[in-house]
């Protein structure tokens, strides 16, 4: 809150911190971003908006599970709640962890062994904060690894929060991401932005390379970023405007003074350009196709069968470039598969090859019980029947140079992903799988500098 104190308070605005149910200051028990978590925090904005020295226009802002708080408010469609800048915030809470049945290795226990424990603090009141969904969490996300999906109740049903948002919500959203956030991957940003503007929402993005962090801090971003997870986007990622543009908008959706600021998505790609998309995924691009084990996305090693040991699986790869390759969004592997039992899971990497040195651009996991995509399980004949594994990369935004190669690994699990629950031989069938890339041409963009960064550790890693 220190920011909003310093940069933002001073221009004529209240900021109040607020402590989720069960947890600081707060009664009642710990009801991890269920209903009564949700409630309480819509009691707050009611009572901010509605004080005397309040115009009754309230922004909620956050970062992490604070920047989840304001898409539970926002459920509502609360009349004093105007605007929310949600900042790696989640949509959902089982949508953290869990990507097309696949699970995260905190997935079981993070939601209650780590974000529950904040409403304990070793005394005798203790009990007083579990609500009953408390013990029901742990049971819950055990299930979900099993099962991939909600085994039983509502437990997660309840806690996703978009739908309700697109359905009552008047406000505006100001939506920030790390587009190499390990924690709150960017799916929460992406495609959201585009079902916002789709529903009537004003929206503005702001989506650049760093991970999980607010846009204007060079030294963290620095210190969390790596070869191929960010490192090449800095120091064009410091956003230190980011503070004023924030202002603005608040002095337009809270104190309704000054011009509306410009809605659309600022996108920063993995090499640090910056550029104004109206959408984003943006539209105007090209989708190519490369059908796996032609010559436009040869088999190089591995063979065709991928083994739930996290280490073997078919290679392919692209020829070099003959000219540069721009393309974003949310790239699509929809492979042709054969399983000896049903069940199976693949993890895809995808990566920006100079001969022999590599640097991850993108990746995509699937339990392959839900290989339609979406929440339905499906049921198929192993062993006698082919399926397509509808697979969505996490959102991405790349430039490969001319000369470089792009290079697609499929192995049963990568990243931080569990085995799959129903583990079992895959095997990959080339004819008619695709890689979809969404291509577009650079000189139909508007691209454009950044305030520069002048802490020294901008400096010492200029180009």
């Amino acid at each position: 809150g220190t920011m909003i104190i310093e940069q933002i308070v001073p221009h004529g605005y209240a900021f109040a911190q607020v402590s989720v149910m069960g947890t600081g200051r707060s009664n009642h028990c710990m009801d991890l971003m269920g209903t009564a978590e949700q409630l309480g925090v819509d009691a707050a904005v009611t009572w901010l908006g509605s004080q005397n020295w309040s115009n009754g226009n309230v922004g909620m802002i956050g970062k992490s599970y604070d920047g989840s708080t304001p898409w539970q408010a926002a459920m509502f469609g609360n009349e004093h709640l105007t605007t929310i800048v949600p900042i790696s915030g989640l949509i959902g809470v089982m949508e953290l962890m869990w990507r097309n049945g696949s699970s995260e290795a905190r997935a079981p226990i993070m939601h209650n062994g780590v974000y529950g424990s904040y409403g304990i603090d070793g005394d005798l009141e203790d009990s007083g904060n579990m609500c009953p969904d408390y013990i029901a969490g742990p049971a819950t996300g055990g299930a979900a690894w099993a099962w991939g999906g909600e085994a039983a109740g509502n437990y997660w049903g309840e806690r996703y929060f978009l739908d309700r948002v697109l359905e009552n919500y008047n406000g505006s959203v100001y939506l920030i991401q790390g587009m190499h956030d390990w924690n709150v991957d960017p799916h929460m940003a992406v495609p959201t932005i585009n079902r916002l503007y789709d529903n009537g929402i004003e929206a503005k993005g702001l989506f650049g390379q760093w991970d999980h962090d607010y846009p204007d801090r060079p030294q963290i971003m620095f210190d969390r970023s790596g070869v191929g997870r960010g490192i090449e986007a800095f120091p064009e990622m410091v956003r230190m405007d980011w503070m004023q543009d924030l202002l603005e908008w608040f002095t337009y959706y809270l104190r309704e003074e000054g011009p509306q600021p410009w809605l659309g998505v600022e996108i920063q790609s993995n090499q640090g350009q910056w550029r104004f998309e109206e959408r984003y995924p943006m539209t105007e691009t090209t989708e190519l196709i490369l059908e796996l084990g032609t010559a436009d996305l040869a088999s190089t090693g591995g063979g065709n069968i991928i083994r739930p040991d996290a280490s073997s699986g078919p290679v392919y790869e692209t020829p070099p470039l003959e000219e540069d390759l721009y393309f974003g969004g949310l790239p699509r592997l929809h492979v042709n598969v054969n399983t000896a039992n049903v069940g199976g899971q693949i993890y895809a990497l995808l990566e920006d090859c100079d001969g022999a040195n590599c640097i991850h651009i993108g990746h995509a996991i699937m339990d392959l019980r839900y290989h339609a995509g979406g929440d339905d399980e499906q049921t198929w004949t192993p062993v006698f029947e082919e399926i397509t594994a509808l697979m969505e990369f996490f959102p991405m935004d790349v430039e490969v140079p001319a000369g470089h190669t792009i290079k697609l690994t499929l192995r049963s699990t990568g990243e931080d992903y569990l085995p799959s629950s129903a583990s079992t031989i895959v095997t990959v069938v080339d004819a008619g799988s695709t890689l979809q890339l969404d291509t577009f041409d650079p000189d139909t963009r508007e691209y454009y500098e950044t305030v520069m960064c002048t802490a020294q550790i901008c400096q010492d890693n200029l180009d």
